[in-house]
């Protein structure tokens, strides 16, 4: 069982016991009149044919409070996209397929790029923030959830403690962030417990407490894939196409809404999904690219708040993360033990190792190029510069799906 201790400048929604989904559903449904939600499922066709998925949208299928099931589907050919479509209007009653890669899609994709839009890199990011601009076109729909479809141990609770915050008039929140422990026989997690969070402290050592790392520190795992947001928010926040999405995604929420209207919220007991590894033969793949890309998506944001950094400032901050890194290998060597888990402090070391590594060339590549790779524009500047544009999306969307 969790505690309720508020110890961040968030709120923090723990889960208190096993819950009751019957009521908790029973009241979403009713929130729905007033605040429909839609749930956005980014995935590429191979994770259709794996056991997280089906398992999902068996789950899924009982679900009677989100008024639109949405998935960003990339990197399928016609007759796996229609093959897809028939097999989820058995599920959903309320199906839309964003077909990414699909001819409309990338017609509208490429007029943007000609337009001078940096949307050259595709990912997950940037099917997101497509599947984003169909959902804004959608008068019906307040808000938007979206979680990962690799979760091996899916339960239908995950989605209603999602969305729960954004929904219900009580809670009265525009941003919610899931967290969750992510361990079996040993703990998982090891870029959030190794790198972000003692990266977070160092910076915190060396630039002193900032609001904006005290709102990091604040949140239990930052890098989860899971949240909820009202969809005004969403139309004005930028994505980042690479690994650094999470973080730049709570870098926007920061600058575009109050620190009231944020909150974070216990999923499940343990969270079980596909596992990165570290190679450190391939530094740009893994988790050891996913390390750079956030730390260098952690510098430009600190940047655009007027921060300065320096090299001295970076030769500081890479031994102080080592400290914050080898005193996080202590403790949850601790809790390890004190839970009867396996823990091999050597293979941790060594994490922390290529991770500090990794820093170091984020540093270096930050200072060569501060702007790195460019976030993907709001949707509000989409509108701006080509009005009715969202709207072409909907209509391409509704084209697709029409067969």
């Amino acid at each position: 069982m969790s505690d309720f201790f508020q110890n961040g400048v968030i709120a923090t929604l723990p889960r208190l016991g096993p819950g009751n989904l019957k009521q908790l559903e029973a009241h979403l449904t009713d929130c729905a009149r007033k605040t429909p939600v839609a749930l956005l499922l980014p995935a590429l066709f191979s994770e259709f044919e794996g056991p997280a998925m089906k398992g999902i949208l068996q789950k899924l299928s009982g679900v009677t409070y989100i008024q639109e099931v949405v998935v960003a589907l990339d990197r399928a050919e016609e007759p796996q996209f229609r093959d897809l479509q028939g097999y989820l209007r058995k599920i959903f009653r309320g199906v839309r397929i964003v077909w990414i890669n699909g001819p409309r899609m990338t017609r509208l994709h490429e007029h943007l790029m000609a337009e001078g839009f940096p949307l050259d890199m595709p990912g997950k990011g940037l099917s997101v923030w497509l599947a984003m601009g169909y959902i804004a076109a959608l008068p019906e729909v307040e808000g938007v959830a979206l979680h990962d479809c690799d979760i091996t141990n899916y339960d239908r609770e995950l989605l209603a403690r999602l969305v729960f915050p954004i929904m219900s008039p009580q809670a009265d929140f525009e941003f919610c962030k899931g967290y969750y422990a992510r361990f079996d026989t040993k703990l998982y997690g090891r870029v959030t417990r190794l790198f972000v969070t003692p990266l977070i402290r160092a910076l915190k050592r060396t630039l002193g407490n900032l609001k904006f790392l005290d709102y990091l520190d604040s949140f239990r795992y930052p890098l989860s894939g899971e949240f909820a947001l009202h969809t005004r928010l969403a139309q004005s926040i930028r994505i980042a196409p690479d690994w650094g999405l999470e973080i730049s995604t709570l870098g926007e929420v920061y600058q575009n809404t109050a620190l009231s209207r944020i909150a974070q919220v216990e999923l499940m007991d343990t969270y079980q999904h596909k596992h990165q590894v570290i190679d450190p033969e391939a530094p740009r793949t893994g988790l050891i690219r996913m390390a750079g890309d956030i730390a260098r998506s952690l510098f430009r944001i600190l940047t655009q708040d007027g921060i300065i950094l320096s090299d001295s400032l970076f030769r500081t901050l890479l031994i102080t993360y080592i400290r914050e890194a080898r005193e996080a290998i202590g403790k949850y060597s601790a809790l390890a033990e004190i839970n009867v888990l396996d823990y091999q402090r050597h293979d941790e070391t060594s994490a922390t190792e290529h991770f500090a590594q990794a820093l170091r060339s984020a540093a270096e590549a930050f200072a060569a190029d501060p702007m790195g790779t460019p976030l993907i524009p709001a949707w509000t500047r989409i509108q701006s510069a080509l009005p009715g544009f969202t709207d072409r999306i909907r209509e391409a969307v509704e084209a697709d799906n029409a067969g």
